[in-house]
């Protein structure tokens, strides 16, 4: 059906643009099947993203995976897509992995500008992995990452659900203008790295109103990453929010325009971190601010560790070429864990400066908690509880 145009003097009936939609189902995958559906997946992108979109009028071709339990094995979406505004990926069922590990990433897009997730359910099925992982160690596969965005920008993920992943649930990889709104991720305590959203060598990254439950962190922030804003955010059980580790090879870059604010963390083994490994590694994180966070039950609230050196190898002298500066805590309150609530165990080469306090209250079992400083040098100002050691 046509728009009417109405312009003085003239009726104009223009067109109306209707997106094209792919559905998996249209290309031979089954709701409910034991059978690989990856085939069928690959065949609606590629007409998706085959789609010019209408050229000048510019919609967004929709690949469709309607609602239902398909399972597929790994599926790699490559672009870049004709269309200009990019490909909108809509899912209203459930989408399962395998139990094998095979790869070490599941649903992957690459060079997919302008992707647009909506909805549904990436099941990274991870239970008979974990059980391996607790019975036999280092004799397991890696890991499964369940979505795997690298080398794309300007693409939006709203309201999708991911559980149970082999690995990481999210990794956002040499990226820029991302946006991650409205997702849930959940995974049991106990899995071993299950982080819930990494991101690293990316730029100007949103993560708003998330939930993550998982058995690693909740977001990791990784070598050149910059731009990065995280905003009414859920976390626990899991590791906290975590800059780093950093430092752990030659040459990765600064991460730098942090935001951290609105956020709850409950039941976490961190709260906000920072951690570099104890290595000479030159590196910088610069320009943080964490605000508005709530504490829970959360273990070391405040931390930078700058001594991270798991089995003390190939650590000389114990410290980090990281220079941590700029960094800023303000309205952090609730209960901690341990009894030292706050602390900076910064290089003794490369000492943090320019760390501000303001407006902290973390307690320990009904009474002040403690802080430790080492190689920090800052500046406190409001009420601060425990007493600031800066």
């Amino acid at each position: 059906m046509g728009v009417m145009v109405v312009v003085p003097g003239v009726v104009v009936l223009a067109a109306a643009v209707m997106a094209a939609e792919y559905s998996v189902v249209d290309y031979g995958a089954r709701a409910g099947g034991r059978a690989d559906a990856a085939a069928a997946f690959l065949a609606a992108w590629a007409a998706a993203c085959g789609d010019d979109g209408g050229g000048a009028s510019g919609y967004r071709p929709v690949m469709r995976v309607p609602a239902g339990t398909f399972v597929i094995g790994q599926a790699y979406f490559r672009g870049p897509c004709r269309s200009a505004a990019g490909v909108v990926l809509a899912i209203d069922g459930t989408v399962v992995a395998p139990p094998a590990v095979a790869n070490t990433s599941w649903i992957v897009f690459h060079y997919a500008h302008g992707l647009a997730i909506r909805g549904g359910t990436l099941d990274g099925n991870g239970q008979a992995f974990w059980a391996c992982k607790a019975a036999a160690g280092r004799h397991c596969p890696p890991g499964t990452t369940t979505l795997d965005i690298s080398q794309s920008n300007n693409v939006s993920v709203k309201r999708l659900t991911l559980v149970d992943s082999k690995n990481v649930h999210v990794s956002i990889f040499d990226c820029a203008s991302v946006t991650l709104q409205g997702v849930r991720i959940t995974a049991p305590a106990d899995s071993r790295n299950t982080d819930g959203i990494r991101v690293a060598l990316s730029r100007d990254v949103a993560i708003l109103s998330a939930t993550v439950r998982t058995g690693d962190d909740c977001v990791a922030m990784g070598p050149a990453t910059s731009g990065v804003v995280i905003r009414n955010i859920r976390c626990g059980p899991g590791h906290g929010i975590s800059i780093g580790s950093l430092g752990g090879g030659a040459g990765e870059g600064e991460v730098r325009n942090v935001t951290v604010e609105s956020a709850v963390l409950a039941g976490t083994q961190n709260g906000l971190r920072i951690k570099t490994w104890g290595k000479p590694n030159a590196g910088r994180v610069a320009g943080v601010r964490f605000a508005r966070v709530a504490m829970r039950g959360v273990e070391n609230p405040i931390v930078v560790d700058q001594n991270y050196c798991p089995g003390n190898v190939n650590c000389p002298d114990q410290s980090s070429g990281v220079k941590i500066s700029d960094v800023e805590y303000e309205d952090i309150k609730g209960t901690s864990a341990t009894a030292v609530a706050v602390k900076f165990d910064c290089s003794g080469s490369n000492p943090c400066t320019g760390i501000r306090l303001r407006n902290i209250n973390l307690t320990y079992d009904g009474r002040p908690a403690q802080s430790f400083c080492k190689n920090v040098g800052g500046s406190a100002s409001g009420v601060i509880s425990p007493q600031s050691c800066l």
